[in-house]
């Protein structure tokens, strides 16, 4: 695979649900990816570990006969409310999508509603018009307020960190000169330590598995991110392959459904489009087809891009 020299497991499956992370399986090698239909076979006298992506729980299973991999990782149990997206605004509360209002700091990340990093940056659309910014952040023990000229705060340094398991409400006022002329609000959840511990254990055990990054990205941390619904996070580490230089097809397209759920259209429009000129290049038939779907869809949900993106 271009941009990468480790090793890739073999795909069998749109979305996998574990991988086997040790030897002692009669078929399936360490690393081997998990489909629901797979069985485990461990050999006589041995045993073998899986991370499951859903639970992220490492699971050992012993010899004696063959185990359906839907009954030791069981899929993310489906739920019955229909997620909100750019691309089924009719399941929103408000048919247009989350309140984003026009000319307004409407906050750009943390992306999506639930974090694990107690430091998050914060950015927001640009206002026409506007001087400077004030950035309020208060939750739990922690409060805080910085005035900034730019759409982008780091998370200061002399400030306490956010708490496990906290809300915190994040506010950014758009000033004209000494007065404010219109805000955005987002409320933010800290995932509980000791589930934050047991995601970053299971990202380390995929990671030593020396697969390759972008498989590793896509797959794996996307698939342990996404159970607890951590955009932010998978989406960071999406654009960081990217950043690396990746020339894989797939993971553009996760990283454009990604940008869809929280609603940057004009964001995933161009990672579908760099997803579709790879796979068209590398002859990818089944990726290109996946992709133009997408396209279409982004398409015929009309709905206007972003404008006055960060700074």
């Amino acid at each position: 695979m271009m941009g990468s020299p480790r090793t890739q497991a073999q795909v069998r499956c749109i979305e996998p649900i574990g991988r086997v992370i040790s030897t002692g399986d009669r078929y399936m090698r360490s690393g081997s990816l998990l489909c629901p239909t797979d069985q485990i076979s461990p050999k006589q006298g041995e045993e073998v570990k899986v991370l499951c992506y859903s639970s992220r729980e490492h699971l050992l299973v012993e010899a004696g006969s063959n185990f359906p991999v839907r009954e030791i990782c069981k899929p993310p149990a489906f739920s019955s409310v229909r997620k909100c997206t750019l691309l089924s605004p009719q399941d929103c509360p408000n048919r247009k999508g989350p309140n984003r209002r026009e000319n307004a700091p409407n906050i750009i990340q943390p992306y999506g509603k639930v974090i694990i990093n107690r430091r998050p940056l914060i950015s927001w659309t640009a206002v026409p018009g506007a001087t400077s910014y004030t950035v309020q952040l208060s939750g739990g023990e922690v409060k805080w307020e910085k005035e900034v000229v730019g759409t982008t705060l780091s998370y200061p340094q002399d400030q306490q960190e956010l708490s496990y398991g906290s809300a915190n409400k994040i506010i950014v006022i758009a000033n004209k000169g000494n007065d404010p002329i219109i805000d955005d609000t987002l409320v933010v959840h800290v995932l509980p330590e000791g589930w934050v511990r047991q995601i970053n254990q299971a990202i380390e055990q995929v990671k030593s598995l020396g697969l390759s990054a972008d498989e590793t990205a896509y797959i794996d941390l996307d698939a342990i991110y996404m159970s607890e619904r951590l955009l932010n996070d998978t989406i960071e580490n999406l654009q960081a392959r990217v950043a690396a230089g990746s020339f894989n097809p797939t993971l553009y397209r996760i990283l454009g459904d990604r940008y869809v759920e929280v609603w940057m259209p004009q964001l995933a429009k161009t990672a579908y489009i760099k997803a579709l000129q790879l796979a068209r290049f590398q002859k990818n038939s089944g990726e290109v087809e996946l992709v133009q779907e997408r396209l279409s869809a982004l398409s015929q949900s009309q709905l206007p891009t972003r404008t006055n993106p960060a700074q």
